[in-house]
């Protein structure tokens, strides 16, 4: 199967879809496809593919060669063996034929390990398996408020990249600049500043407009501090076996550097070498964040995999924490502040329920059941795991109604609800999809119903198509589509590499795997993470 589009943002009429290392601008108003960027990556990928390939048919063929000559068996001139030749006196060779030893335990011994080891090594099978580099996919995807610079985020080089855009759908890449840990959300906030949150807890702030190479990857070159950043967090503040264990890694590696620094002048850091600022962090992977107002300030809202939501100052004072919103009982993965709605949060994740919060105050307004809605699609489903939340504001004769979407891992349907006056959810709707849902944007237009664009998994057969724009009217208070046009460009889609099923599934599928495994699992030492994976998705930051 080919890679769906798997990340989405819309910017007036252009429509920027991501999949996996390529970016696709098109126009919404015809579907007609305007540029691709394409990360290098994707290149060594499909080089590397094709010489692997290409080495395992011509082994495959010198393999069939040789049990054809096996199961014909050996000719009478290869059945004796080979005559020795011994010099006479006079000058001239003859052949002597060699003696057969007396007994089998004259014979020479062969060392089954060696000659098998010969054989794959330096025998006529040997094969030649290049290493395939990391298979790059756009994790995130978005603007600034004019539309004028457009920042992605791909997740295994840990790199931001930035584009200048046309505003006619022609993009150019502006910055690459590489982050110290992998990014997990990224918003730009009101004074061009990209904030960025990564997985092992840490939020960062760098300028939009920074960096401005385009070649190469960019490094991370000798520090400029004086001394190694030292943990905040100590083993009091952290609180499960994996950051117990990414902690003492941490120091580990601070002790090792600081005992080598001055010895060696060419050492390379773990610092960027671009402007960058750390905010804040918590003591666990940050999974979604959102930039809010209220009274004239401006607030981050980061929420992590331990169910909590935190309510930060923004800059220059994002170590001020305001508060926390408390009550999930599992992971968070993602959260929308409705339009117009102010100090409204909705948040889900591993949980059954959504939760509507003011966030300013941390107080838990109300519930609603989402694992309800998704047993009417897949009756047989027992928990669900939010991918994705989103709001859109839908123009009436009785005033602007607002409504919260919600997309679940695996479950082939947009849920919707309206928000109230009270703070709640209410009348739920259904919007059934053709495949397993990956993201959705929101497209508005002034004095027009609202659209949403979602990406969908066709799944191995293909069937569907990935890229969908749903046109939107109101059915007694709920949303519903009035019309569902498809972007498809099939020139794009030949050129497109096929990819095994199941690494589509390792790449694009990763909201469940947040749920954390049982307390008992933990203590026995089974299904836990190895240390390194524990560096990268932990943190060791106090709150």
């Amino acid at each position: 199967m080919k890679i769906p589009y798997n990340r989405l943002h819309v910017h007036r009429d252009i429509v920027f879809a991501a999949r996996g290392g390529k970016i696709h601008t098109f126009s919404l108003q015809d579907g007609r496809h305007i540029s691709t960027w394409q990360h290098p990556d994707v290149e060594k990928v499909a080089k590397a593919i094709e010489s692997n390939a290409k080495a395992e048919a011509e082994a495959a063929e010198k393999e069939h060669a040789l049990a054809a000559h096996q199961v014909a068996g050996p000719t009478p001139e290869e059945d004796e063996p080979p005559a020795k030749k011994q010099k006479l006196a006079s000058g001239a060779e003859s052949e002597v034929q060699p003696e057969e030893p007396e007994n089998d335990a004259a014979k020479p011994k062969s060392n089954g390990k060696k000659d098998k080891k010969k054989g794959k090594q330096g025998g006529e099978n040997k094969r030649t398996v290049s290493r395939v580099p990391d298979r790059p996919v756009i994790t995130h995807l978005t603007s600034d408020a004019e539309g004028k610079s457009l920042v992605a985020v791909t997740g295994h080089d840990k790199n931001i990249w930035v584009f200048d855009h046309d505003g006619e759908g022609n993009i150019t890449q502006f910055s690459q600049r590489t982050m110290p840990k992998r990014p997990s959300a990224v918003v730009v906030g009101p004074d061009s500043q990209i904030i960025c949150a990564d997985k092992f807890g840490d939020v960062y702030a760098l300028p939009l407009r920074g960096t401005t190479s385009v070649g190469p990857r960019v490094g991370t070159p000798q520090s400029t501090s004086s001394a190694p950043i030292k943990p905040a967090a100590s083993a009091l503040t952290v609180h499960s076996k994996r950051n117990l264990r990414a902690l003492s890694e941490q120091q580990k590696r601070i002790e090792l550097a600081s005992r080598s620094k001055g010895d060696a002048s060419d050492t390379k850091s773990d610092e960027p070498n671009f402007e960058l600022t750390l905010l804040l962090g918590h003591v666990s992977m940050l999974t979604a964040m959102a930039l809010a107002e209220a009274e004239g300030r401006r607030y981050i809202v980061t929420a992590d995999r331990d169910e909590h939501i935190r309510v930060s100052r923004y800059l220059p004072q994002a170590y001020v924490i305001e508060g926390f919103c408390l009550g999930h009982k599992n992971f968070v993965s993602d959260m929308t502040i409705p339009v117009g709605k102010g100090q409204l949060l909705v948040s889900g994740g591993g949980d059954e329920e959504l939760h509507v919060w003011d966030w300013k105050s941390g107080q838990l307004l109300s519930k609603t059941n989402v694992l309800s809605l998704a047993k009417e699609i897949a009756p047989e489903t027992s928990k669900v795991a939010i991918v994705g939340l989103n709001s859109l504001v839908f123009p009436s004769e009785d005033g602007d109604v607002c409504y919260v979407l919600a997309i679940c891992e695996g479950i082939n349907a947009i849920f919707s609800w309206q928000v109230t006056d009270e703070n709640t959810l209410n009348h739920p709707g259904i919007i059934q999809l053709p495949g397993k849902p990956l993201h959705l944007t929101i497209a508005t237009a002034e004095g027009a119903p609202p659209k949403i664009l979602t990406a969908v998994d066709p799944g191995a057969e293909g069937k569907a198509k990935s890229l969908h724009v749903f046109t939107l009217l109101q059915n007694e208070g709920r949303i519903a589509v009035d019309q569902d046009v498809t972007v498809h460009d099939t020139t794009l889609e030949a050129g497109e590499m096929e990819v095994p099923e199941a690494e589509v599934q390792s790449l694009l599928y990763n909201t469940e795997s947040l749920r954390k495994q049982s307390a008992e699992a933990d203590e026995t030492g089974e299904a836990v993470e190895p240390v390194e994976e524990a560096q990268e998705d932990s943190s060791v930051m106090e709150e």
